[in-house]
């Protein structure tokens, strides 16, 4: 026989709910993997029904009863009373049209055979008058149960075949002179296996669950609603379609009446039918007929292929029961027979010793009964159940589950130490790598980059994502050539050279080849120095020397005094320095500031470093753009308003932003837009300390603490009539003028370093600056101030795709002279060019001679190399310039 239910391995997920759910323990385990055991398996289909992952298949059946469909003029189909759940949505004779279309050429109810069925039964009862308990047959599952695991029991089993094989019979017997084929069409994946039985060869050809002919109307493209209506070929039967029901049968025996209600009985569920087979075991059953089916009907076949559930299924089939019936007729007998007979095939597994069985126990920790959690995650309903199973080859002790939790919490406690020593080591060698301010970069044989730290990215210019990749490759493509890598590779031996990059960096390199014993290069280590970064690292250091020197001559009286507390202040130059120290020194007082100065050069940051170091630091510091608010709700927005003050207003009132600043500080920027009218009322608060809301009637006194900013004449505007002279005075209070960032250079390069630190975090970058593009930031006139010197440096930050942001980097404007430089250079008369190059060239040289003490200073200063220095030197002043080193 051939085997009905496979397993598909790579879907198995370890869940054994086969197990659980298989009522002939006919699932065998191994490797973690679900295996029928086809010896013991009764192709109940319980198991695919429990698989969520799909991984237990049915025989295919379909090419099969193709190829009987093609070579065969006269084909049956046997419809099971059960198709009208199945194909619930549509007409029965739709489906018979269906059916006709793709070649069978009749369409059989097998409630024809039920019926025939019943009718045998029924003279068989009534022949037998000995006190004997007779077990329905009808549902194959149930009688392979039997004949495999309990055969003792065959003699309770009624000697009838089943409604699929009394129709098929009855087909084969009208047309016994024809060559006819019978597909029996159904629910039950055991139809297919009762089929295959040698005693009912040549009955039925084919078996074909639900699913599958919906699947052979689907490839043939048939639409069931589009086809013809047809009528069963089959004779009269009426009852028997009750047959798929719990207690089918019972309904059409009309033996059942004669007996007392505690002599017959429906079983319709495997926890009842393994409870039957105890009883019978035991003799403990009296009654004389036990229907007995492992689904709740054949309308819960594994293979019904319906998503009715189960009370609209049962409604379909009495539907169609009432619906079609046609009435009184003459009853048809049939004259096959029908008796079968039953096999003792039972797989006799070994029974172990109690030895053997506490031995499996105590590989899963099981020493007492107490241990024995029963828990059934397993499959099994009990510990023993299960070692038994794991004697006998059909389980593994690693299913247990609690065993396992034990087994993966010690093991990940020792893979745990194992990992954290790991860690350690790993950690202390990443660090060691990323602290090294030399470029490495490790390969493999191959010359495959397995490890880089972010200083070789840096001098490369290749990104960290290199990782993967071939230096075959970052030479064929000439970001670096020749590789030193590829060449210790070649030559097995360590190569130290100077090398450049694509973009003209250059820096001395040397790979080092790592050998396994037999002599093959497994590793090659390269470690690349930057020359250019030593000797700017110097310049900067020489930089911070000569700041140093002039800090401790500066008047140390000024800045100490300042406590700076924001973060976002950057100040290095010595006319800012006065800038905060002034600050610093009215925060304390209430006096009203006026902050003027051009558009971006931090006139909000001193008002917020003012009212952090005031009194009034714990409350609100309130800013008003004045220039930002339309005209017709400047007013409503100072002031406040009360309920139905104006149109559109809210119906609770709004507090002003003035009132808001109560006990803090109301900072009003772009004073000078403020509307006339509205200075008026500004000027009130002043004196006065008090607001009225629109539409109010009472005043509300406020305490606050008044700065103003401008970059506008207020003075101009107040003899143009633009601006109120009473209000510029009371504002005009404690003036603070900010100079433009032209005229605080030393400023520059510490906020490009500010700027680029908050940049690099913000969007992940590690970018840094060379000194030719901060000697170029520092030429610029930085029209824009600030607020242009940091929205350059955030556009540089996220455009430049490498970490070192050169001069070609910077965008062209930034070298523009302004018309004012040419004012550096008087011309008196007229001379040859080459002549006054040479004249301009020596002064320059000569200038730059005295005032720095290097030649790399010098360099630096009228930005050439520092060779080209020494030469011009030699020439112009006809000194050794190695003196000056």
């Amino acid at each position: 026989m051939k085997e009905i239910i496979k397993v598909i391995k790579n879907k198995c997920k370890q869940c054994y709910s086969c197990v659980r759910n298989c009522p002939a323990k006919a699932i065998k385990i191994e490797n973690g993997q679900a295996t029928v055991i086809y010896s013991r398996c009764i192709n109940c289909g319980m198991c695919i029904k429990a698989c969520s992952q799909n991984a237990k298949v049915v025989i295919d059946s379909k090419e099969k009863t193709l190829e009987i469909l093609k070579n065969h003029q006269e084909v049956v189909a046997c419809l099971a009373p059960s198709f009208v759940a199945s194909f619930h949505q549509y007409p029965y004779k739709k489906v018979i049209g269906a059916l006709r279309s793709i070649g069978f050429s009749q369409i059989w109810e097998v409630a024809v055979g039920a019926e025939e069925l019943t009718r045998q039964l029924d003279e068989f009862f009534q022949k037998k008058h000995q006190k004997k308990t007779y077990i329905s047959s009808p549902c194959p599952a149930f009688v392979t149960m039997i004949e495999k695991h309990h055969p003792e029991l065959i003699k309770y089993l009624l000697p009838f075949a089943s409604p699929m094989i009394a129709t098929a019979k009855i087909i084969k017997d009208i047309y016994k002179e024809r060559d006819i084929k019978i597909v029996f069409i159904g629910p039950c994946v055991a139809k297919k296996s009762e089929a295959e039985d040698p005693q009912f060869e040549g009955v039925i050809d084919s078996v074909l669950t639900f699913e599958e002919i919906k699947e052979i109307l689907k490839e043939k493209r048939v639409s069931i609603h589009k086809s013809k209506e047809g009528n069963f070929d089959s004779l009269y039967c009426d009852r028997g379609r009750l047959y798929p029901l719990s207690g089918g049968l019972l309904a059409n025996l009309k033996a059942v009446k004669n007996f007392k209600d505690n002599q017959y009985e429906c079983i319709e569920n495997v926890s009842d039918c393994a409870n039957l087979i105890h009883a019978l075991s035991t003799d403990k059953v009296s009654g004389k007929l036990i229907d007995v089916l492992m689904c709740k009907g054949c309308i819960e076949g594994p293979k019904i292929d319906s998503k009715l559930n189960y009370y609209d299924k049962l409604n379909k089939i009495y539907e169609f029961f009432e619906t079609n019936k046609v009435g009184e007729r003459e009853k048809v007998y049939y004259h096959v027979d029908l008796k079968r007979h039953y096999r003792n095939i039972k797989d006799i597994l070994s029974d172990p010793s109690e030895n053997e069985i506490e031995e499996v126990l105590r590989k899963t920790n099981k020493f007492t009964q107490e241990d024995e959690l029963n828990c059934g995650a397993c499959g099994y309903d009990t510990c023993r159940e299960k070692a038994v199973a794991v004697v006998q080859e059909i389980a593994e002790v690693d299913m247990c589950l609690p065993y396992l939790l034990s087994k993966k919490t010690k093991l990940l406690d020792e893979l745990s130490e194992r990992i954290k020593e790991v860690t350690i080591l790993k950690e202390e060698l990443e660090t060691v790598i990323e602290s090294s301010y030399d470029g490495l970069v490790v390969t493999d044989g191959e010359g495959k980059i397995l490890k880089t730290n972010k200083a070789w990215s840096k001098l490369s210019g290749i990104l960290e994502d290199s990782i993967d990749k071939s230096v075959h490759e970052i030479q064929d493509k000439y970001l670096m050539f020749p590789s030193a890598t590829l060449m210790a590779l070649k030559e097995k031996r360590r190569i130290s050279f100077m090398q450049e990059t694509r973009s003209g960096k250059e820096f001395l390199v040397t790979a080092t080849p790592i050998f396994e014993e037999d002599g093959k290069v497994s590793r090659v280590v390269s470690n690349a120095r930057d020359i250019e970064e030593l000797n700017r690292l110097k310049r900067q250091i020489e930089e911070a020397q000569r700041l140093q020197k002039y800090h401790k001559n500066f008047d140390n009286n000024i800045i100490d005094k300042v406590n700076i507390e924001s973060e976002n202040i950057v100040a290095n130059s010595f006319e800012f320095g006065e800038i905060l120290q002034t600050a610093s020194n009215i925060a304390g007082v209430d006096s009203t500031v006026l902050v003027l100065g051009e558009s971006g050069v931090g006139k909000e940051i001193v008002a917020k470093f003012i009212h952090t170091l005031s009194k009034r630091k714990d409350h609100s510091l309130i800013k008003i753009n004045c220039g930002a608010i339309p005209e017709n709700l400047i007013e409503s927005e100072f002031f406040g308003y009360e309920t139905g003050a104006f149109t559109g207003a809210r119906s609770k009132g709004k507090p002003g932003l003035i009132e808001l600043a109560h006990r803090g500080t109301l900072f009003l920027d772009e004073i000078g837009e403020l509307p006339l009218n509205l200075q008026v009322k500004l000027l009130r608060v002043i004196q006065d300390r008090k607001i009225m809301r629109i539409g109010g009637t009472e005043e509300v006194d406020v305490d606050i603490r008044l700065i103003t900013a401008t970059n506008r004449n207020l003075q101009k505007m107040v003899l143009e009539g633009k601006f109120r002279a009473d209000l510029f005075y009371r504002l005009n209070v404690v003036p603070i003028e900010i100079p433009p960032l032209r005229h605080r250079r030393a400023d520059i390069l510490p906020l490009c370093y500010y700027f680029i630190d908050i940049y690099n975090k913000r969007y992940g970058c590690n970018k840094e600056i060379t000194f030719n593009a901060e000697s170029a930031l520092l030429d610029y006139s930085w029209p824009g101030n600030v607020r242009e010197l940091e929205n350059l440096i955030e556009r540089l930050v996220v455009t430049v795709n490498k970490d070192i942001i050169d001069v070609d980097d910077l965008p062209s404007f930034i070298f523009q002279k302004d018309e004012n430089m040419s004012k550096k250079i008087e011309v008196d008369g007229i001379l040859p060019l080459k002549e006054a190059v040479e004249l301009l060239e020596e002064k320059l040289i000569y200038r730059a001679h005295k005032k720095y003490s290097t030649t790399y200073e010098m360099a630096k200063a009228l930005g050439v190399n520092q060779s080209t220095i020494v030469r011009k030197i030699q020439k112009y002043l006809k000194e050794d310039a190695g003196e000056h080193y």
